[in-house]
């Protein structure tokens, strides 16, 4: 099987290459500072708002213009999905929306769902890292899953 990979596709295995760094948090200010990329997005699960909080003011303090939005932020009921579901529901088209309208160079995923994360990545204009997987049974750490 033979891959050809585009010269944009060339030019961000390099700068990753780059940017390889123990930290993930400094992996990817550093990808994100060699990449040109100013405005950052952050879509976030509403159950994990703090990681989110913390991640926004390290990227500001990095000197990033960040843009974040929760799951729940529009309002959307679940109702709509199906008579059997109550309450807020999350909308990842909305955050995917929202981020598009900020014209954000790059969105970070803080532990969304994951049906939620795969719709948001596919609406997503900006390419989409995740940064933190939401797994309450690890202590977010899902590599012990497999340990």
């Amino acid at each position: 099987m033979s891959v050809e990979y585009s010269p944009k596709d060339r030019e961000v295995m390099i700068t990753a290459a780059y940017a390889v760094n123990d930290s993930r948090l400094q992996e990817l200010i550093d990808f994100a500072r060699l990449s040109g990329y100013q405005k950052l997005g952050i879509a976030c699960c509403i159950k994990m708002l703090p990681y989110a909080e913390k991640l926004d003011k390290l990227l500001r303090d990095a000197g990033f213009e960040v843009f974040r939005i929760h799951c729940q932020k529009s309002g959307l009921e679940a109702s709509e999905f199906s008579e059997n579901l109550q309450g807020k529901s999350c909308d990842p088209l909305s955050q995917a929306e929202y981020l598009n309208r900020q014209k954000t160079d790059l969105n970070i995923n803080i532990g969304l769902c994951l049906g939620h994360e795969l719709l948001f990545e596919q609406y997503s204009a900006a390419p989409v890292t995740t940064f933190l997987v939401k797994d309450f049974a690890t202590g977010h750490k899902t590599v012990k899953n497999l340990i």
